[in-house]
């Protein structure tokens, strides 16, 4: 005969029986791409693919009070871009081209475009024309950013007199928390404007923007060896020479005493229009597999020999902007800006 005992145990097995006899619930993590130092737990990570399901997402989520997050390739850090146990939504698929005023120089895209997209489909549309448009600055250093992203994180490029990309922007609309569109200008929401560029999603969530392109133009590169103390005088003298670019990258041998004192300073300077746009002195993709190997493996050469040569041999290369700025990290990153296996290989 069943005890009282035998039957509250048997009955407690049964109702904990579901439970135990469950999968664990998947747990999604979602981390920044540089430090990995801001792994987040998060409830889902959504992939909205038009405009509308960006809407609906954060529509949903708002009448169920629960807390979003956004985010584009996870360049930034600081652990400011996730939130925990908040819906992340991944803005990558939303990368459309969606119009290109050639009269004005206004192109128009959606937030999850990266640089390279953005910046083929306007070279590809100009193609054959003598005048052309171009994005004025962007980050450096790669290229898989999303337009959205540089934007919540007001980035800058590699201007000497520029202001950060806010001055590029014409507008861009804002999915607010209620999942309504809304558009933002200097002249339209103008607070919102001022908000929600560097805000990192705090304000909305931006889904398009139109950016201010400028007219192309050739540049000359020019490439110095540089003491650190020096660098202030020679900005000031570069940009009293009207060099809209320029960088300096300093010396990463943690055992020299040039270490962050000494560099290679590059600018780029305007030149004429007939000047010949091809140039013998470029980096090659083995120049960028050396520096890579040399980065992990003997930093005294990189920051002695191997660098100085290879950023020398580009002195006084001639090119039209965005094909410089731009074409080397992407190079960069397509060859080893995940650690692919040709990385791991030479790294080896």
């Amino acid at each position: 005969m069943l005890t009282r005992r035998d039957f509250i145990r048997t009955a407690a097995l049964f109702a904990l029986a579901p439970r135990i006899l469950a999968e664990p619930e998947r747990e999604i993590w979602v981390n920044d791409v540089h430090s990995q130092l801001n792994r987040t737990r998060v409830r889902e990570l959504l992939t909205p693919r038009t405009r509308d399901e960006l809407a609906q997402i954060v529509r949903s989520a708002s009448q169920k009070a629960l807390p979003i997050s956004v985010s584009g390739c996870r360049h930034s850090m600081g652990g400011q871009q996730f939130a925990k146990d908040s819906i992340c939504i991944d803005t990558r698929s939303l990368d459309r081209v969606i119009s290109f005023d050639r009269e004005r120089g206004l192109i128009e895209a959606e937030a999850g475009i990266q640089w390279p997209k953005l910046i083929r489909t306007y070279l590809d549309a100009q193609a054959g024309s003598a005048k052309q448009w171009g994005i004025a600055q962007k980050q450096t250093g790669a290229d898989t950013f999303t337009l959205g992203g540089s934007l919540s994180s007001n980035v800058h490029g590699r201007g000497l007199a520029m202001k950060p990309l806010i001055s590029n922007v014409e507008s861009f609309t804002l999915i607010n928390a209620d999942g309504k569109s809304m558009r933002c200008s200097r002249e339209e929401n103008n607070e919102l404007f001022r908000l929600a560029i560097g805000g990192y999603g705090l304000f909305g969530l931006i889904d398009s923007v139109t950016l201010r392109l400028v007219p192309r133009q050739k540049l000359r590169r020019v490439v110095e060896i540089i003491r650190a103390s020096d660098l202030p005088r020679r900005f000031e003298e570069r940009i009293a020479e009207t060099f809209p670019y320029g960088d300096f990258q300093f010396s990463v041998d943690e055992k020299s005493p040039d270490f962050l004192q000494r560099g290679v300073f590059s600018c780029y300077q305007h030149v004429e229009e007939d000047e010949p746009t091809v140039a013998k002195r470029q980096l090659r993709d083995d120049d960028w597999l050396e520096l890579l190997r040399l980065a992990y493996t003997d930093r005294e050469k990189l920051s002695s020999v191997t660098a100085i040569t290879i950023y020398r041999r580009t002195d006084r290369l001639i090119g039209l902007t965005q094909i410089n700025l731009v074409r080397t990290f992407r190079i960069m990153h397509s060859r080893f800006g995940r650690r692919s296996e040709e990385t791991n290989r030479v790294l080896s």
